[in-house]
């Protein structure tokens, strides 16, 4: 799973913060070359693309991690076409989905290249390719992990690459349709650690709304109150007396056991193993992982709400 499934996930992220604090990994030509064949023609991001840099072997589909996270890396290595094309095909994405979110409570969450929604839904295959506003365990993080790059592409383009508020807008306008959405979740849905990218991509746009006076106030409220709640139910509720988080296994199929696993803390304790289950339909993601990867995102939560604070106290 760590092979295939997450092949570019997690080297996308070591770029990004090698970018961010100059390692000669960032500018290493063999390293960036690979990453951007990755990127298929529509804008999408492959999970994996075999072993031979010289052939390509497309996936059936594409989904919205890591074509977000190889936007973030195309931010932070300043490469504005590819990082566009990134947007473009989240852009498709949430509009796509625009008619299910709103009418049926739902987002189909990947895509075939040629960028139409996979709604052929197979049993066990539910948890991967459909998300719902009522089932408490379910891969939240994609309507999370789109908000924050589309908020994030929308403040590039306008304040570093000089694009005109009419190219950079519709960006802004489907992450504000993805907090819609998301504002229509249980808060019984918080509880599950898949919830952790909603609150960095509220935290986000929160931030964006604000410093470029865009929303109304009703929207910038409410990606205050999501981002609240991630913060209070997802990270502090969660976390163990240690400082961390308890590791996850992360199930690729609603019908396996592993699904009736609960991460809230009782007594200081998580009543899950704390180490891979051989021959599991999950991936194990260990504490230490999952306790980098919610610090990163309370980052964004925090900077957003105090970006809120200031703008409550000015506008006394």
């Amino acid at each position: 799973n760590y092979k295939i499934l997450q092949r570019v996930y997690r080297p996308l992220t070591f770029l990004k913060v090698a970018a961010w604090i100059g390692h000669p990994l960032a500018e290493n030509k063999l390293v960036i070359n690979r990453m951007l064949q990755y990127q298929h023609s529509s804008g999408g991001v492959f999970h994996y693309i075999g072993e031979d840099p010289d052939k390509i072997e497309e996936q059936p589909y594409v989904g919205s991690l890591n074509t977000s996270f190889f936007g973030h890396l195309m931010i932070a290595l300043d490469m504005k076409e590819p990082a566009v094309k990134a947007g473009d095909w989240i852009l498709n994405f949430v509009k796509s989905n625009e008619d299910y979110m709103r009418k049926k409570g739902v987002m189909y969450t990947q895509m075939t290249p040629e960028g139409v929604l996979v709604t052929d839904v197979k049993p066990g295959e539910k948890i991967t390719k459909i998300l719902n506003n009522k089932d408490p365990k379910q891969e939240f993080w994609h309507v999370g992990t789109c908000m924050a790059y589309l908020a994030l592409l929308y403040e590039t383009m306008r304040h570093k690459w000089g694009h005109s508020e009419a190219a950079a807008k519709p960006y802004l306008d489907a992450a504000i349709e993805l907090l819609e959405f998301e504002k229509t979740m249980p808060l019984y849905t918080y509880l599950w650690p898949s919830k952790c990218k909603v609150g960095w991509g509220a935290g986000e746009l929160l931030r964006v709304l604000i410093k470029n006076g865009k929303g109304t106030k009703e929207q910038i409220e409410e990606a205050y109150r999501i981002a609240r709640l991630v913060a209070i139910f997802t990270f502090m509720d969660n976390q163990l007396p240690n400082g961390g988080w308890s590791c996850m296994h992360y199930p690729l199929d609603e019908r396996i056991p592993e699904m009736r696993f609960d991460y809230k803390p009782l007594k200081g304790m998580v009543n899950v193993p704390q180490k891979p289950i051989p021959n599991s339909k999950t991936i194990f993601l260990p504490s230490e992982e999952i306790t980098g990867e919610f610090l990163g995102e309370m980052k964004a939560i925090e900077t957003g709400i105090e970006v809120y604070l200031n703008h409550l106290r000015e506008s006394l």
